[in-house]
């Protein structure tokens, strides 16, 4: 098998609104930190294998690359959702709750925020990750996100329609309104 998965985490305390002195830009992350008194940061891959099959198929096969890479998605968002799951479990154990997750170049929280997680992850010696001066993640197919823990429960955000796989064709936005307006009303 190509993939190779690997994940590393850290649950560490918030103190001030920062995790280890360290704060991350924007509003949507201090805000979904706000109620919380740690932070469970998290890195996972596919490895190395998976990259190269994806590079080689691009050269060979276009059409095989691009189901690769569909394939390649899932399989870390699999990943991404099966910790998260375990997470909640273990905190809800504990009587506390884990808000949203949520990774760089989602909302307001800026791709260039990535080098913070790698430094309170240290990505490249735990999973063999690394970032180009762009801060792109090798392998490609490789995820950081951050989620708080909270003695009260903490609300669950619906996805923006800009993490929807629908956003440049939805008849919805192009409408003015989203998907879950239109569903219930029925239009």
């Amino acid at each position: 098998a190509a993939s190779t998965p690997r994940l590393t985490y850290r649950q560490l305390p918030i103190e001030d609104g920062a995790v280890l002195g360290v704060s991350f830009a924007g509003k949507d992350i201090p805000q979904m930190l706000a109620p919380c008194e740690e932070a469970v940061l998290f890195g996972a891959t596919l490895g190395p294998g998976v990259e190269r099959l994806m590079m080689r198929s691009e050269v060979t096969n276009a059409a095989d690359a691009v189901i690769m890479d569909a394939c390649a998605s899932t399989a870390i968002e699999n990943i991404c959702n099966n910790f998260e799951a375990d997470m909640r479990a273990a905190v809800e154990a504990e009587g506390r709750y884990l808000t949203d997750r949520f990774s760089p170049g989602y909302g307001d929280l800026p791709i260039t925020e990535q080098p913070k997680f790698f430094s309170l992850l240290d990505m490249t010696r735990r999973i063999g990750v690394s970032l180009t001066p762009t801060t792109i993640m090798v392998p490609r197919k490789s995820v950081t996100a951050i989620m708080g823990i909270a003695r009260t429960p903490q609300p669950h955000r619906p996805p923006d329609c800009e993490h929807c796989l629908m956003f440049r064709t939805c008849p919805f936005r192009k409408a003015g309104r989203r998907c879950r307006e239109g569903a219930k009303t029925g239009k």
